[in-house]
Formats: C-alpha cells, sequence, structure tokens
C-alpha cells in the first residue's frame, strides 16, 4: 500500500531555504514560496532577515558618540510628548495591539492599498515590525504615515516600533543564534528593491527621530 509523501515541516523548508540559496549564491525566495506556499510568511520572513543581517555590524562606539546616543534618545522622548500634545486621535486613544501586520490584514482587505497610502513597501513594514530598526533613525513622517493609515496613535505605533527586537526561533539553530543587532532606516530604504527611486529620495530626505531637524 503505497502512502503519499509526509509534508516536510517548515524548520526542513527554512533550512532548504538558506542552503538553496548559500550553493546557488542568489535568494531562492520566490521558487521557495511557490513550492511551498503554506510557509510564505515564515520565508518571508527569513528573507527579511537575512537581508538586514548581511547588511549590518554590531557597532562599536566611542565615548562621545555613547553621549551622542544618549541625547539623541532624550530628543526622541521629547519629539513623542510634541505629538501626543499637538496631534491627538480621536478621543486621544492609544489602540494596544500584537503587530502592524495583523492590523493591516484587519483592516485592509488588499495590504497593498496600505503599502500605497504610507509608501512604504512589504520588507520595510515587516523589518520595522520585528523592530530590526533602530528608532531613533526612523523619520516621523513614516511613523506618522503609518498611524494616520491604521487610525491609530502617534505614540502607540512609536511605543512599538521601540519594542525588543523579534526572532522567531524557527529562523535560526540555537547553536548558531545571530547577534541582536539593528540597521538604520535609511539603509533599509537604500537595499528595498520594491520602493521607486522617488520614494527613496523622499524617505532619505525625511529627518530621523533622532536628529536636530526633527526636533525644529
Amino acid at each position: 500500500m503505497n502512502k503519499g509523501r509526509e509534508a516536510p515541516s517548515l524548520d526542513d523548508v527554512l533550512d532548504f531555504y538558506l542552503i538553496s540559496s548559500e550553493e546557488t549564491g542568489t535568494d531562492t525566495l520566490a521558487e521557495m514560496i511557490k513550492s511551498y506556499p503554506q510557509y510564505e510568511h515564515d520565508l518571508r520572513e527569513l528573507s527579511a532577515f537575512r537581508k538586514v543581517e548581511a547588511l549590518i555590524s554590531e557597532p562599536e562606539y566611542t565615548e562621545e558618540q555613547e553621549a551622542t546616543l544618549q541625547a539623541r534618545g532624550m530628543s526622541i522622548v521629547q519629539n513623542l510628548l510634541y505629538e501626543h500634545r499637538h496631534n491627538p486621535v480621536k478621543g486621544d486613544e492609544q489602540r494596544e495591539f500584537s503587530s502592524l501586520r495583523d492590523e493591516i490584514e484587519r483592516q485592509y482587505e488588499q495590504a497593498e492599498v496600505f503599502y500605497k497610502r504610507t509608501d512604504l513597501s512589504e520588507g520595510i513594514l515587516w523589518t520595522l515590525d520585528d523592530r530590526q530598526v533602530l528608532f531613533e533613525s526612523i523619520p516621523r513622517m513614516a511613523i506618522k504615515r503609518i498611524a494616520e493609515a491604521l487610525d491609530n496613535a502617534f505614540a502607540s505605533i512609536a511605543n512599538h516600533l521601540r519594542g525588543e527586537m523579534q526572532l522567531e526561533a524557527a529562523y535560526y539553530k540555537a547553536a548558531a543564534a545571530p547577534a541582536a543587532t539593528k540597521c538604520t532606516f535609511s539603509d533599509l530604504v537604500k537595499m528595498d528593491d520594491d520602493l521607486t527611486p522617488e520614494q527613496k529620495a523622499y524617505w532619505l530626505s525625511q529627518p530621523p527621530m533622532g536628529s536636530v531637524e526633527d526636533r525644529v
């Protein structure tokens, strides 16, 4: 009696994706999604993480740079307070949520409508949602557009993006867990192939939350 082949597990598919990409020297994401559509979400997550991990390395700061980062942290708090006072949402209500992706799926029949409203790509949104981007490098305008598109408070979105980096255990073997490093928003924009040149130019021109210009 012939039995059907047992479907591969998520771990097997993710391992196969990493191995095939290494062997071919190209990203085999599209091919893997076509072969294993049930794991599309996890494959895209892993692909986004690989891009960020390949781009960044663990930073080393001088005492002067550390002081600058602390000053930027204070400016971020000031920015959030300013936004809360001058740009309240309906009823000044902050709605809690677990994931930007879940909110997009809940509010939009087609996610592309959200990406068009915000001028942010799927890859950028997912990387932001997993908090793989340094918060102080994110432009205020990006947070504002996400908040408006999801009809939520600026502070609510900002608080979510300031959280700890989210990495699924299935993305890597415990013995070879990657360092918890983050990239900057501008680096993410520069390497994103889904943004148009005009969109890239716009986002690269926007001051980040930690900049002097953003406090003006």
